[in-house]
């Protein structure tokens, strides 16, 4: 047992960092157990001592008990999973009607019959130390025992909480409040609405855009269009002008000659059935002319301009 030797050594020095001797399931024999038993008496800064499921009798139990007894700082022992039986209860019962620390004791699944578990209750009489007696997984049938030895553990709990100053009595932990089931609810609702709500912005801002680019390209339409009226407004506002001029000279012409005819020349014809096109007072046969119009009297009234 390699593991042992350490341990010993430390328990054995007393060494003030080894609060809790933690042997469970360390395949502990009675003879190992003989020797650690030994170190526990000279030893003050042990607390608690973990045994459990290893290979200890009821002989082996019994010198154990007999070192604690006077020890002062050992205050939880636990020896359950082991084969004490009853005779290694009653060691430990003995143990317990001199031992005024220890406030825990585990002896569950160890065999215990009805003699065992009288004989702890009948030691528990005397102590008001003990406040946890593990029997559970024994052959205890004496429910009257158990019952007698809950009773003496439960005053025993009691008395040591008046014990406590008045501010540790009945200290609860107090716990957060739950949240209720319709505050989750309403939580995940809201959740869900932002999350609707998100997505349908997006949506909107979208709609927004394509809004916006259809507006840009009609106005941009319009602009266009209103340019190109705007231009031909203009050429038909000049042509206007040039045909009243043209049309004072000829009658100065007419005046200064007395019983002359007016004349009017090609160019003048011309550029009249060209101004009556673009103010729409042309006539079916100057509109079936459109385009010879469009070709040659434009170029004609170019010329004269």
């Amino acid at each position: 047992m390699l593991f042992f030797k350490p341990v010993l050594s430390q328990v054995s020095s007393n060494d003030p960092n080894v609060t809790t001797l933690q042997l469970s399931h360390k395949k502990l024999t009675d003879k190992l157990l003989v020797q650690l038993s030994d170190a526990l008496q000279t030893n003050s800064t042990i607390n608690e001592i973990w045994l459990t499921n290893n290979y200890i009798s009821e002989s082996g139990a019994g010198y154990f008990a007999n070192a604690l007894e006077n020890n002062t700082t050992v205050t939880e022992v636990y020896l359950g999973g082991n084969k004490i039986g009853t005779k290694g209860a009653l060691s430990v019962a003995n143990l317990l009607q001199r031992n005024r620390v220890i406030r825990e004791v585990g002896l569950e699944d160890n065999d215990i019959c009805d003699g065992g578990a009288k004989a702890l209750a009948e030691a528990l009489v005397g102590n008001d130390t003990l406040q946890t007696l593990k029997l559970n997984g024994n052959k205890i049938n004496s429910e009257e025992t158990l019952k007698s030895i809950k009773e003496i553990l439960q005053k025993n709990r009691d008395a040591a909480r008046k014990k406590l100053p008045p501010s540790h009595q009945g200290t609860a932990i107090s716990k957060p409040p739950k949240k209720s089931s319709s505050s989750r609810k309403s939580r995940s609702r809201s959740d869900k609405d932002r999350s609707k709500s998100g997505s349908g912005g997006e949506k909107e801002r979208d709609r927004d855009r394509d809004r916006e680019r259809r507006s840009r390209k009609s106005s941009s339409q319009s602009t266009t269009a209103a340019e190109a009226a705007s231009s031909l407004a203009t050429a038909a506002e000049a042509a206007s002008s040039l045909a009243t001029a043209s049309a004072a000279t000829s009658d100065a012409a007419g005046s200064s000659s007395p019983g002359a005819q007016p004349t009017t020349s090609p160019s003048t014809s011309g550029f009249k059935k060209f101004t009556n096109f673009l103010s729409g007072n042309s006539s079916n046969k100057d509109v079936a002319k459109k385009d010879s119009l469009k070709n040659h009297d434009y170029e004609k009234v170019s010329a004269f301009v």
